[in-house]
């Protein structure tokens, strides 16, 4: 799917030695200004505390766990300025079920494991997103004509030391024109009809700006009129730039950037229609699905779990991993400290200062998700 982050404070040499298992080591390019903290088990008492239904917990920890049995044991991740092994993040994870959670109980996690407080360049930003029911259409008619496509058969992502020499094990996306690989089409012309005939056409939906935010968003349901219910999920992109629309829209004073959200991005484009085309074709980015048996599914090819399964920038953040995710209260909603997993990455979703959580599918997890926006704070369970 799309879309989460994290937060600072000193890191000493003693966590090298009080974490042996998760082979934390510093990175060579790192991160100055942000720093991992482990607590004490007293402070962990006083943090530890997951105020949502624990039932969920072990459905979203097996997700990491089959994400992980596919990883070698000693592949490092990153984890802001330092690497932490599949092997240490595997071995927290499996404890879970060792010793089954039960309510008033997780501060027990203080005496086996280490809650380490990640604290990154800038104050931490959480919002959220959701899995959309949307009406669609087979084929083209009336109000059904904003298309959704699967992966074009002219795309291609190759190693771009074949064609360039000097970059490296780099991987490029584009199609291949006279042996060179050029840029793949951009929104643009796929919206004026560049990849008829490349690409075939999932479903046809009657909204172009619900097509634009499941771009974002990476997944949906689909309702088709014979009845039958589709998940579809990301299968790629044109390889194109990200750009942020709700950016652009505040750079130029059109929405408030203190209260830019999903919500307020949707309505502008409604409200706005004679500027929408020409703004969400300045997004280059362009996404393709597929459709999956069980959704939605992220990144790590593993269904996702309302409330527990976080987006994050997975070049900052160990992926799988298990974390301790606290919000304030903001705008009228309550405040979360909640056990999670980084089970998913999004375009928007980059640097150490954002996270997403992901709310589940339908009106209520959009109606969550939309009005999300609160500072934060992370944590890491590793290893005593």
């Amino acid at each position: 799917m799309t879309h989460f982050r994290s937060q600072l404070v000193s890191f000493g040499l003693s966590l090298g030695l009080l974490l042996p298992q998760c082979t934390l080591v510093e990175h060579v390019a790192s991160q100055k200004s942000a720093a991992l903290r482990p607590l004490s088990r007293d402070e962990c008492r006083t943090e530890l505390i997951d105020q949502a239904d624990l039932s969920t917990v072990p459905r979203a920890a097996e997700q990491s766990l089959e994400y992980y049995r596919r990883l070698p044991e000693d592949r490092a991740l990153p984890l802001l300025d330092r690497t932490v092994s599949v092997r240490g993040l595997r071995s927290v994870i499996e404890s879970l079920f060792a010793q089954p959670l039960k309510p008033g109980d997780v501060a027990a996690l203080c005496d086996r494991f280490v809650l380490t407080k990640a604290t990154p360049s800038q104050p931490l930003l959480v919002t959220g997103y959701y899995e959309p029911e949307l009406e669609a259409r087979r084929r083209r008619g009336g109000r059904f004509r904003y298309p959704l496509y699967a992966l074009p058969d002219d795309l291609v992502e190759v190693e771009l030391s074949t064609f360039c020499p000097t970059c490296g094990d780099k991987r490029g996306v584009g199609r291949v024109r006279d042996g060179q690989l050029v840029p793949y089409c951009s929104r643009a012309e796929i919206d004026a009809g560049a990849i008829d005939g490349h690409a075939a056409v999932i479903a046809w939906l009657d909204d172009p700006v619900e097509v634009f935010v499941l771009h974002l968003q990476g997944s949906a349901l689909l309702h088709f009129d014979d009845g039958v219910h589709v998940h579809i999920s990301v299968n790629g992109s044109n390889g194109r730039p990200y750009t942020s629309i709700s950016r652009a829209l505040v750079d130029a004073g059109k929405l408030s950037a203190e209260h830019v959200s999903l919500a307020s991005l949707k309505d502008y484009l409604r409200a706005h229609a004679d500027e929408r085309d020409a703004l969400v074709q300045r997004n280059e980015r362009y996404i393709f699905f597929r459709t999956v048996p069980a959704g939605p599914v992220g990144s790590l090819a593993v269904p996702l779990t309302a409330g527990r399964s976080l987006a994050a920038d997975a070049h900052i953040y160990p992926t799988g991993a298990l974390v301790l995710l606290k919000t304030a209260s903001e705008g009228g909603a309550a405040g979360l400290s909640r056990l999670a997993f980084v089970q998913d990455t999004g375009a928007t979703i980059t640097g150490d200062h954002r996270l997403d959580v992901f709310w589940g599918t339908g009106d209520t997890a959009a109606a969550i998700a939309s009005g999300m926006r609160a500072p934060g704070e992370l944590y890491f369970l590793l290893p005593r």
